[in-house]
């Protein structure tokens, strides 16, 4: 997402020992990791093997979109250091999770989603640049709304697997952030961001556990709002707006308040049947990091935006 994520490594150069190859590799991974504010490649690579083990498609899609957008990034000479950090192709990794968690695998999805790759890493690039507010997902969502408005022109569509109402779905909806289901692979991915970071991976969970009281105590005494059913995107959307505003070094007030305020902006988007995907995290954070920026300096151009 956009300020750089944990701490900057040196970089290559031309007359480095390590193969480009390597350093490739490393940067096709972090960028999957950047989902999730982190610099890291080993982040990027436990999400992709825990979601490989629940849905093969959406991990290859995942790998697909993020060497396409590496790729697109070297192609067009882009900036090397925002580059090097995975801050070009972690909307595009996203979208392809998403596209292969909603999509049958086929010529139509992949094509599309090399599109939205290319694009999105070029776009990345100018928000990079722009440097006022981090992109964070925005470009997912709107990949995702065009992808749906297409419906059967990209093939034949499925359903994403969600997660039981239990104290589990805690870790369960971790996963679902980057479209991974089940209670030990989101277990998996929570503890390699934790060894990247203790503090971003504990207020991620806040944030999931938070949706998950929130959801019982309004289906109790609110059940019209039906918050039970949308336990999956409250959860995602109060998960990453917790560890975002953590990332961004806002303060416990008001990252508690980014993530109760993320429950109701899902609500009410839910009431109109908008699929809001990641959309919540993205307004609220925005609004946070505006509200409070005359007690903390903006955030530096170099990190993430997931």
């Amino acid at each position: 997402m956009s300020p750089p994520f944990g701490a900057r490594i040196p970089m290559t150069d031309a007359s480095s020992s390590s193969p480009r190859w390597r350093e490739s590799l490393a940067v096709l991974f972090r960028q999957i990791g950047q989902i999730h504010f982190q610099r890291s490649a080993l982040s990027g690579l436990a999400i992709v093997l825990a979601l490989a083990s629940v849905n093969l498609w959406a991990a290859i899609g995942a790998v697909f979109a993020s060497a396409v957008a590496l790729a697109t990034a070297k192609f067009a000479r882009l900036p090397r250091a925002p580059r090097y950090d995975g801050l070009y192709g972690y909307n595009a990794a996203l979208t392809g999770a998403g596209l292969l968690s909603f999509f049958a695998p086929g010529l139509e999805v992949f094509g599309y989603l090399g599109v939205v790759s290319a694009v999105t890493a070029l776009v990345s690039s100018r928000w990079v640049a722009w440097g006022r507010l981090p992109a964070l997902t925005i470009q997912f969502v709107l990949a995702m709304w065009l992808a749906l408005a297409l419906g059967d022109a990209l093939g034949a569509r499925l359903s994403p697997p969600g997660c039981e109402n239990g104290w589990t779905s805690i870790f369960c909806n971790v996963g679902q952030v980057t479209f991974i289901s089940g209670l030990w692979p989101g277990l998996v991915v929570l503890l390699a961001f934790a060894w990247h970071d203790k503090h971003e991976a504990l207020w991620l969970a806040i944030g999931a556990a938070f949706a998950w009281l929130a959801s019982n105590v309004l289906d109790a005494f609110a059940p019209g709002l039906r918050a039970g059913e949308q336990l999956v995107g409250l959860a995602v959307n109060a998960a990453l707006v917790g560890q975002g505003l953590t990332v961004f070094g806002r303060g416990v007030a008001v990252r508690v308040a980014g993530i109760v305020l993320s429950v109701p902006v899902c609500l009410a988007l839910g009431a109109f049947a908008i699929p809001y995907f990641t959309l919540p995290f993205n307004l609220v954070t925005w609004a946070l990091l505006i509200a409070s920026a005359e007690r903390k300096s903006a955030p530096q151009p170099a990190r993430h935006a997931a």
